[in-house]
Parts: structure tokens; C-alpha cells; sequence
């Protein structure tokens, strides 16, 4: 018999478990870019790690789509008590609000230490003629595929950044609340069910497979049609920008909705008390080692293998990256369920700040990492760790005794940041 574990009310405690676990992750892919060879990212540092490299690239394939899974499996319970207009307004303060923020007074602080980085220590504008530059091609809305992520950076072109995540689940939560408001019995929770029983290896075998081969399709089709309207273009996966108000990578986009979706069946149709999602262990076990080997491999040849196939080791890679992130998201809930279904101590505190970590870290990240520039004699993967473990405690802190008590001093800091980066950021 499966156990549930305790509850508050109808929620459980892992999934806010997971979700800190899954920040956690994006801290780590965050930390990691500066010691890869990803040449846009605002600091390149010289140091670089292979270890650093094969952790971004695994943490890249289920830390966002588990998160957006676990936003669909809160849809329903919260639309159904606060109301759709209630709903929205709670989401606008919650994601829209720190979205503008981060907007005007985070993000454009990293394209200007990618060009002080990129210039050997000297400035070539203001912050205010920076700022200024990118909030001029902010209004331009401009609707299209990002070709160049260095092309952007020099050129001060509107990024959001991991901004991009909350816009995008803003949109999901407007559709979502749309649907909700045509016709609610579509969401309606099952009421009448039996409790969990032995779980089944071809319950998750069905997930497993129906999940995997809907995302490969839908993604593959996706990149095919960019590459059809743009046969230029050298990157199968760029950013394309709504407006500028959106921004996300097409080919992982129905990969989102997907895992939205699946996230709001899971709690509509009572898959975990009813033991049928993530159901088997050993299923979920196998899928992930089998699909992780078959994902560094491809990953392996498509980086290092012959030029002339390098598109279908891509193809390959893309794949099995599917198959992998529907896996991890089996086993993740399966044992976070059985192990991590309480609140403890540090853990429930993290866990209650995870979204505020998320939205501190970034600039921690940069700073920290922009620092640690200056010490060219330290290995990549210890300035990695240095890096990852320093932004996560300062976040933690941050979240702790600023954000969450005071989240109007939060505010006033980052309009006081503002404001001081353009009295003294001059060339």
C-alpha cells in the first residue's frame, strides 16, 4: 500500500519539498554557467568545469517542467476557493509584481557586467543610457526568434531573463482561469474513489510513454517549423519574443503545457491517493537509468562526434531528454512522497522561502561569480560550489529577514540599487 503521509488539509508537504529541491536546482544550473562555455552569460570566467557543464545540462531537463507540473496541480484547489477573479489578482500580485521588478531593476544590471567583463574592466556607457536602451527596445514589443543570445547581449536588446518563467505561468494561469470560467465541473475534483492499493507497473509504464511521446512530438514538430520559416538559423532551440512581454524557448514550450496539464489531472482525477501516478518504483527506476545513459551519451556524440552528424545526435539528445524528465518526475514524486512527506525543522523553512530564493538568486549568482573573477588561480569547479553554496545562503537570508517580513523594504532596495547604479555607473 502506498502511503500519502500527512497532510494540512488537503496539501501535502512534498511538493513544497520538491519545489525547493527544484530551486535548488535552478541555483545550481544558474551558478554553473559561468565555468561552461556559454559565451552570452554575463560573466565567461576562464576556469572552467566539466563537471559544471554535465550539471546544467541534466538539471536543464526536469527543473522547469516539474515546476510547472506542480503550479497545474495547485490550479484547481486554489481557483476553487478563492473564485477566478480572486484568483487572478492573487496571481498578478504574487508573479506580476515581482516580474516588473526584477524587470526594471535586476535584469539590466547583468548586461552591463557582460559588457565591463567583455570591455577588460571599463565602461562604455551610463547605467542610465544602458537602462534607458533597454527599456527603448522593451517598447518596441517585438514578435519573433531570437537568433543570437551574444547578438542580444552587445546590442541591449529586452531579455527577461528568468523573469520568463513567471511571465509564461501567468499565461498559463490566464488560459487556465478562462477555462475554469466556461465551464467549472470540467475541474471538479473526484470526490468518490478508492484509497491506493499496490502499485501497478502499467500505470506508470502509460504515463511514462504517453507523456514521453506526446512532449517528442509536439517538440519535434515545433522545432521543425521554426527551422521550415527560418532556415537559417543554426540554434534548433532560441528564444522567440511575444511582445517582449513573453519570452520562452518554442521547442520546450508545449513540453510546459504538457506538464501544466498534467499537473492539473493529477489533482482533478486524484492520481497520487489513488496510486495510480507515480505508481511503480522500479518502473520509474529503470525508465531513469536507461533514459540517463541514453542522454549524456547522445549528449556526449552530439558535442563531440562528427560534424556532419551532429543534427541527428542532436535529435537524439533531444529525445531522450524527453524521456528523461518524465522519468525524473516520476521517481522525484514518488520518493519525495515516501520520505519527504513532512515538514522538518530548516527544510520547512526553506521550503516556505523557495520562491523567494528564486527570486533573489540571480543576482547573487552574477555578483558572486563576477567576484570570484578576480582569483584566477581557483579551479572552476571549486568557484562553482563557492559560488552555488554562498548564492543560496545569501537568498535563504535575504528571503528570510527581508522579502518575506519586510517586502517593502525589498522593494525600496531595489529602487535605491536602481537609482545608485545610475548616480554612479558612468564611463
Amino acid at each position: 500500500m502506498m502511503q500519502t503521509g500527512k497532510e494540512t488539509g488537503n496539501r501535502l508537504f512534498f511538493f513544497d519539498n520538491l519545489r525547493l529541491f527544484l530551486v535548488l536546482c535552478v541555483v545550481l544550473e544558474h551558478s554553473s554557467h559561468a565555468y561552461t562555455n556559454m559565451t552570452w552569460w554575463p560573466v565567461s570566467d576562464a576556469a572552467k568545469s566539466n563537471i559544471a557543464v554535465w550539471l546544467s545540462a541534466f538539471t536543464d531537463v526536469f527543473a522547469m517542467p516539474m515546476l510547472f507540473y506542480i503550479a497545474g496541480y495547485f490550479a484547481i484547489p486554489t481557483i476553487r476557493k478563492k473564485g477566478v477573479a480572486a484568483f487572478y489578482i492573487g496571481k498578478l500580485k504574487r508573479l506580476g509584481i515581482p516580474w516588473l521588478i526584477c524587470i526594471l531593476a535586476v535584469c539590466p544590471i547583468l548586461p552591463l557586467i557582460f559588457h565591463y567583463t567583455r570591455s577588460k574592466g571599463s565602461f562604455s556607457m551610463s547605467y542610465w543610457e544602458l537602462w534607458r536602451d533597454i527599456m527603448r527596445n522593451a517598447f518596441q514589443f517585438d514578435v519573433g526568434i531570437i537568433h543570437s543570445m551574444n547578438e542580444l547581449m552587445k546590442n541591449n536588446l529586452f531579455y527577461q531573463r528568468y523573469m520568463w518563467f513567471l511571465s509564461l505561468l501567468l499565461l498559463f494561469f490566464l488560459v487556465f482561469g478562462i477555462f475554469y470560467s466556461i465551464n467549472s465541473s470540467w475541474f471538479k475534483p473526484l470526490s468518490n474513489f478508492e484509497p491506493a492499493g499496490a502499485a501497478k507497473v502499467r500505470s506508470s509504464l502509460k504515463i511514462l510513454i504517453s507523456v514521453g511521446v506526446l512532449t517528442v512530438v509536439c517538440s519535434f514538430a515545433t522545432v521543425g517549423a521554426m527551422l521550415a520559416l527560418a532556415p537559417e538559423l543554426s540554434n534548433p532551440e532560441p528564444l522567440f519574443s511575444l511582445g517582449n512581454i513573453i519570452q520562452f524557448r518554442p521547442s520546450r514550450l508545449f513540453f510546459f503545457i504538457i506538464y501544466f496539464i498534467l499537473g492539473v489531472l493529477t489533482f482533478k482525477h486524484k492520481w497520487i491517493e489513488r496510486g495510480i501516478f507515480p505508481g511503480h518504483l522500479q518502473t520509474w527506476l529503470i525508465a531513469f537509468c536507461v533514459s540517463a545513459v541514453a542522454f549524456f551519451y547522445a549528449r556526449h556524440l552530439m558535442v563531440n562526434g562528427p560534424d556532419d552528424l551532429e543534427k541527428i545526435f542532436g535529435a537524439v539528445y533531444f529525445l531522450t531528454l524527453n524521456f528523461l524528465s518524465i522519468a525524473i518526475l516520476g521517481l522525484s514524486i514518488l520518493l519525495a512522497l515516501r520520505h519527504w512527506n513532512r515538514p522538518t525543522g530548516i527544510a520547512q523553512n526553506l521550503a516556505a522561502s523557495s520562491y523567494h530564493i528564486y527570486l533573489a538568486h540571480y543576482l547573487f549568482v552574477i555578483v558572486f561569480q563576477f567576484i570570484l573573477l578576480a582569483a584566477p588561480g581557483i579551479p572552476g569547479l571549486l568557484k562553482f560550489g563557492m559560488v552555488a553554496g554562498s548564492s543560496i545562503l545569501c537568498s535563504y537570508l535575504f528571503s528570510q529577514f527581508i522579502i518575506k517580513p519586510r517586502p517593502q523594504i525589498a522593494v525600496s532596495l531595489a529602487v535605491g540599487l536602481f537609482f545608485s547604479m545610475v548616480l554612479v555607473i558612468r564611463p
